[in-house]
């Protein structure tokens, strides 16, 4: 996320628009294999799923990951828009107030995200049993 935020400053062009459209896609990808190899523990690691299933700090980390998922949606559909307009206008600039609304879906994943792995420690410690 910091690396998109980096990208994503006024006169966005070209080469940058594809390295943020390359970065998101890369977010994505990690997101998915994130909540695969996470649920493969729950239901198949060394602690019974019933720690997880039953501990509501737990259910706050998913429901914080699924926030971030959901606030991601509308950047990543307007980063793919912005990449098909970069392709059939040489000279596209994403307009500044987009990527200014843009900016500020990326700064309130961050601020959700930051929650997780606070839950997480708060599991560690066995909180929410």
């Amino acid at each position: 996320m910091a690396m998109e935020l980096m990208l994503l400053k006024p006169a966005l062009t070209g080469s940058r628009l594809a390295q943020l459209g390359g970065i998101d896609s890369a977010y994505g990808g990690m997101a998915g294999a994130l909540i695969v190899v996470g649920f493969l523990r729950v239901f198949l690691g060394a602690t019974d799923s019933s720690f997880y299933l039953t501990n509501w700090v737990f259910w706050a980390k998913i429901a914080a990951f699924v926030a971030v998922g959901l606030i991601s949606i509308k950047p990543t559909l307007d980063i793919a828009r912005w990449r098909r307009q970069a392709k059939t206008d040489s000279g596209y600039v994403v307009p500044d107030d987009e990527v200014k609304a843009a900016r500020t879906f990326v700064h309130a994943e961050t601020a959700v995200f930051v929650v997780i792995p606070i839950f997480a420690s708060l599991m560690a410690r066995g909180y929410g049993l």
